[in-house]
């Protein structure tokens, strides 16, 4: 029993303590680690703006008038030289409709004739006194109508023998194949597209530029660039023109000729231009840095302390988009480090730490 009331009093005292006890410590919260950029630093000393390849002659075949493909007599990859015959339409319409206009010129032109026999008669009669004006008046009226009637079936004829001639479809240059529209035995309407052809000697590119870079270049200017996805293939090219109109109010059409070029080069590949550092106006920052508001002009972005190892959150007055960044008017000063990435999980005066990226060997910090 004794041994019962010990145990008793033992517990009492155990919860005693415990009460007694000071409460937990909250946990500190992890510092976030962010990636950082110092604004101003020279990121915007170059912009990658992509530009597309082509030939600078390049046609889209269709013949003039409509009709049954008879035959297709190349294909995709076919070099082709200038004048040589692609396709053709089904013969027999053309033929007659060409005979139909025929015919119907030799009935206008006999038509014609007897008109103008009648009028010479009524003339003949009027001057004698026995025909009435009105009835010349009429003579004269059909002989005009008939000889209209003659030059309509003249243009037919015109007409139908030109459809003759434009039934084949011949190379208007020396090229080849790019694409193949259709097939034999299918209708096609009159300027259905048949065939595509791109000439072999002068490649030129197209680039979309943003106005701020676009208003940098000049006709003659040297750009470099690269392949895309090949850095080691260098290009050199030379501005020829850029629009001055600007396409939906976002980006201006620039023609850029090839002075060096590697081996290989083909239209429709993909490439990266190498814009001069005045070409990109304002300094920029990532278009991920930025925290977007109502307004498209204002934004904000988090600015880092390194003395509190805080970032604070700033409204910042915005410009054009240049490529993958956009351009701070107002807000920000030289040198300052902003948030590039993730500002969409951070709050304003939250604790972060410099993101700092490791190598696979061995965990060796990069610079």
């Amino acid at each position: 029993m004794k041994q019962f009331f010990r145990s008793m009093a033992w517990c009492s005292l155990v919860l005693v303590l415990a009460g007694c006890s000071q409460p937990d410590a909250p946990l500190a919260e992890t510092p976030r680690a962010v990636k950082l950029e110092r604004f101003g630093a020279g990121h915007d000393g170059w912009l990658q703006m992509p530009a597309m390849v082509r030939q600078e002659q390049r046609a889209e075949l269709a013949f003039e008038s409509g009709g049954r493909i008879a035959a297709l007599l190349v294909d995709v990859g076919d070099r082709v030289q200038k004048g040589q015959v692609l396709a053709r339409l089904d013969a027999e319409p053309i033929q007659l409709r060409q005979q139909q206009a025929e015919a119907n010129l030799r009935a206008a032109m006999a038509q014609s004739g007897e008109r103008q026999l009648q009028l010479r008669q009524q003339q003949t009669l009027f001057d004698d006194g026995a025909s009435s004006a009105a009835t010349l008046t009429a003579a004269r009226a059909a002989a005009d109508a008939a000889s209209a009637q003659l030059q309509v079936a003249t243009a037919d004829l015109a007409l139908a023998r030109r459809a003759s001639r434009l039934g084949e479809l011949r190379a208007p240059f020396d090229g080849s194949v790019v694409a193949r529209l259709q097939q034999p035995q299918a209708d096609v309407a009159a300027g259905q597209a048949v065939l595509q052809l791109e000439g072999q000697a002068h490649l030129q590119l197209l680039a979309n530029l943003p106005p701020v870079a676009a208003a940098g270049l000049t006709p003659g200017q040297t750009v470099q660039a690269t392949l895309a996805g090949q850095p080691g293939a260098p290009l050199t090219l030379r501005l020829r023109s850029v629009s001055s109109r600007l396409d939906n109010g976002a980006t201006a059409l620039a023609i850029l000729e090839v002075a060096r070029a590697p081996q290989g080069l083909r239209s429709g590949d993909s490439v990266l231009l190498q814009l001069p550092a005045h070409a990109a106006g304002a300094p920029s920052v990532p278009l991920s840095a930025v925290l977007p508001r109502l307004n498209r002009q204002q934004a904000s972005v988090f600015v880092y302390r390194p003395a509190q190892r805080i970032v604070v959150e700033r409204a910042v007055e915005l410009g054009s988009i240049v490529g993958g960044r956009i351009q701070v008017q107002r807000g920000l000063q030289a040198g300052e480090q902003v948030v590039s990435a993730g500002v969409g999980f951070l709050s304003d005066g939250q604790p972060v730490m410099p993101f700092q990226a490791q190598t696979q060997l061995g965990g060796v910090q990069s610079p």
